[in-house]
């Protein structure tokens, strides 16, 4: 049978009956409907994030060191590997609460993730990292966290030349940046969303996730955190060290986070659909239980038009769909480096081909504090005058700023 352009041919052990399948699709274009874009329905959702942790609340304040002072380039960088980013754990770090405080995203662990945290340091003017969590003492200027890559990814694939990637290509080969976030007002003076980039690319944390997880990484990615609703990215400007190599495709909606997912999915078990429907393992599985949430709610829907009202249904919920997948929801640009090397491969003819030097740690952070403080490039002449420093750094967190209407919330 044929409803619109579609032709359904989904088959599930039980469907939903014409009252549940009526408030299953009224709760989704409920909490689709609520944004009008998907920085809006961001927003949203951090809010509700923020709340669940308890960190919403104006008089919460992060342990860490609040404020530092830079007058020049005259400091060190302790870059602290802090462990796997576990999302099941009952009481989480204290850096990853300023991490939630500090990025607009919510962000999700996943298998054999690591973070790491970025610091200042008066004890040397080198750049080292140190194993374990970060000490409160410190100010801190960023985050990192590093996984293994995902499989849905065009620009990536065509700049391979694959035309579909595995699971063992990318657990072996590729390392993604899934957190690449500055302490805020950090990033916005002093371009620290560059910074945490050269770290992230570089040797050395490239060699620890091949020794810590026993892999041959030969090319790192990421993506901007917005696309379409912002027309720069923290990852422009370092064409020398990264390269844009296209803009994500929009297939699904922005998916619908927890608590709100989690209800839903609980409310259909209690009814019979079982929660083991929209629970996978493996790589993207947030995304593939989103999908599958969506494509069930449809068939149950479909299943159901005979009754007029949930025809109406069915045609108002393919229309709101369509638009995220055709208007509301972000391309994101897709950035990549080989670590130097001319070709991609070379690493697989070669598994321990010689390091190029400009992707050292010590040489990353100098090329930056070069372009920030000598050169004041990447904008910054606009930003600073040569009376600026030293420059006051005191952490600006979301639970203050998501209560201001006019607040940017792309940063």
């Amino acid at each position: 049978m044929r409803v619109g352009k579609r032709t359904e041919f989904s088959t599930y052990p039980a469907v939903l009956d014409p009252a549940d399948t009526i408030y299953a699709v009224n709760y989704l274009l409920g909490y689709f409907r609520s944004a009008a874009d998907a920085p809006h329905l961001m927003r949203l959702q951090k809010e509700e994030d923020l709340k669940q942790k308890g960190l919403w609340d104006s008089d919460f304040q992060t342990p860490f060191h609040s404020s530092a002072e830079i007058a020049g380039p005259e400091f060190g960088i302790n870059v602290y590997a802090a462990g796997a980013a576990v999302e099941t754990r009952k009481k989480q770090p204290q850096y990853l609460n300023l991490l939630d405080l500090t990025s607009t995203h919510i962000n999700a662990g996943g298998w054999q993730c690591s973070d790491f945290v970025v610091t200042l340091t008066q004890e040397h003017q080198d750049v080292k990292v140190v194993e374990g969590e970060p000490p409160l003492g410190e100010f801190v200027l960023g985050f990192i966290r590093l996984d293994s890559g995902v499989l849905n990814n065009k620009p990536l694939q065509e700049f391979l030349s694959m035309q579909k990637l595995t699971g063992d290509f990318a657990n072996q080969h590729l390392l993604t940046a899934k957190v690449c976030v500055p302490t805020q007002p950090f990033g916005s003076l002093l371009r620290g969303g560059k910074l945490l980039a050269l770290i992230a690319i570089s040797n050395e944390l490239r060699d620890w996730f091949n020794e810590k997880h026993k892999r041959n990484i030969a090319v790192f990615y990421t993506t901007s955190l917005y696309g379409t609703s912002k027309s720069s990215s923290q990852y422009d400007q370092l064409d020398r060290f990264l390269t844009h190599v296209g803009d994500t495709d929009v297939s699904y909606p922005l998916r619908m986070k927890d608590p709100h997912k989690k209800e839903l999915i609980g409310w259909m078990d209690e009814r019979g659909i079982s929660r083991y429907q929209f629970t996978f393992t493996g790589s993207s599985k947030a995304d593939r239980s989103n999908a599958e949430l969506i494509k069930y709610v449809r068939h149950c829907l479909w299943k159901q038009q005979s009754d007029p009202n949930i025809k109406q249904l069915l045609q108002m919920y393919d229309h709101e769909m369509d638009q995220w997948k055709n208007g509301k929801t972000e391309r994101k640009r897709c950035y990549v480096s080989t670590y130097g090397q001319d070709e991609w491969d070379s690493i697989l003819i070669d598994p321990d081909p010689q390091p190029k030097p400009e992707f050292d740690l010590s040489n990353l952070v100098q090329y930056w504090k070069k372009k920030v403080f000598k050169e004041k490039a990447w904008g910054l002449r606009k930003i600073l005058k040569t009376d600026d420093f030293p420059i006051q750094l005191r952490y600006d967190l979301l639970n203050e700023q998501l209560k201001t209407k006019d607040f940017n919330q792309v940063r």
